[in-house]
């Protein structure tokens, strides 16, 4: 045997690694053979320990097999199994909501309570107001049926107005006044009445007088009056009894065809009013007014010869066309007017501070009461014609 070369310590143990190798290998392809043979001993006894089966018996346990197996495609067993799981979780979370303490559950049963009285107030209200909107329905078609059974409106025809031409009350005028109420144009000679009543009062002065008195001056002393004789007198200061007058007027018949004289003081004022009424059915209308030969016109004429005349017309609120007819016809005659529209059916003026009735002053304020403030007045306009 030749002799090994000894190897410098630079090279590597080649051989020794190559004895080791083929060692383990050996050693491995023992132990495989070894397991081999005991695999095939513990096959062998298995099925030495096994039944005989015969052919039907293996035919039977074949079908017990495919009808265990699963017919249902798995992946649509694995999809309903996901959804199934889904299904499970949202029941759970819904259960927690559910999940109510026994205090919660008594005062859900309180509101049920107050819920169910709340409901029959309601439904009682809901009663009444379905009664009402009954009623207003059955309102609704009754005016329905009179609004089909009311004829169309026909509207009046147009009334042509003048535009106003301010102009200043001549100095000194002259005013003869027309009421117009009713339809119908009514001289009213106003002053003509009061002078009447005046002298029927100083006829009658002592029957009706309830004070005299004399009047004086600043100085205390009394006030002489000079009559058409040049005679000096102390003036008087008269009161008269305010029924005794209204008595005394009552039997007295005093006015016109056209116009009812009344005289009727008042129990709060030392005024004396006068009153004129038309007398229904006599006085003139306006169709009758524009005849020429009418009273209406007659007076105008003679008013338009008289310097300083102005016509006046009181229109009451009934009667406002007929003063445009007769406003048209005053313009036309040429005479100077105006006009305004007065509250009353009938003309009252009142007679000259001369002649006082006796009445009733106003109560004083009572002293610790709130004084009564002033009411606040305004000046009227100036009297213009138009």
């Amino acid at each position: 045997m030749a002799k090994r070369r000894q190897h410098t310590h630079e090279e590597l143990p080649f051989v020794a690694l190559m004895d080791t190798m083929t060692n383990v290998v050996g050693v491995l392809i023992i132990v495989l053979v070894m397991i081999g043979i005991g695999l095939a001993d513990s096959v062998r006894r298995v099925l030495s320990d096994l039944p005989p089966v015969t052919a039907v018996e293996l035919a039977q346990l074949k079908l017990k097999v495919t009808e265990a197996a699963p017919k249902e495609d798995p992946k649509k067993l694995e999809q309903e199994a996901l959804k199934l799981a889904a299904s499970l979780t949202k029941a759970a979370e819904e259960l927690k909501t559910m999940d109510l303490t026994t205090a919660d559950q008594k005062s859900k049963f309180t509101d049920l309570d107050e819920l169910t009285k709340q409901i029959e107030a309601r439904k009682k209200v809901r009663d009444l107001k379905k009664a009402e909107v009954d009623k207003l329905l059955a309102e609704l078609d009754n005016l329905k049926a009179r609004l089909d059974t009311t004829p169309a409106y026909t509207p009046p025809p147009a009334t042509v107005v003048k535009l106003p031409n301010p102009r200043p009350m001549p100095a000194n005028a002259v005013i003869q006044r027309f009421l117009v109420a009713e339809g119908h144009i009514i001289v009213l000679n106003d002053e003509e009445f009061a002078k009447l009543v005046e002298q029927e009062i100083g006829k009658n002065e002592r029957t009706l007088m309830l004070s005299e008195e004399t009047v004086k001056g600043a100085d205390g002393k009394p006030v002489m009056l000079k009559d058409k004789f040049g005679r000096s007198s102390p003036k008087k200061k008269t009161t008269y009894d305010s029924k005794k007058l209204a008595e005394h007027f009552s039997r007295f018949r005093v006015g016109t065809r056209e116009l009812k004289l009344e005289v009727t003081p008042s129990p709060n004022s030392p005024r004396i009013p006068v009153r004129l009424t038309p007398v229904p059915g006599v006085c003139e209308t306006i169709e009758q007014a524009r005849n020429p030969a009418s009273v209406y016109q007659r007076l105008l004429r003679k008013f338009k010869s008289e310097p300083n005349t102005v016509v006046w017309f009181h229109v009451y609120k009934d009667s406002i066309d007929t003063y445009l007819a007769a406003r048209d016809i005053a313009d036309e005659t040429g005479v100077l007017a105006g006009w305004e529209l007065y509250g009353n059916k009938y003309f009252q003026r009142l007679l000259s501070t001369e002649y006082l009735v006796d009445y009733t002053p106003a109560k004083p304020v009572v002293p610790g009461t709130a004084p009564v403030k002033a009411a606040v007045t305004i000046a009227p306009p100036k009297t213009t014609l138009d």
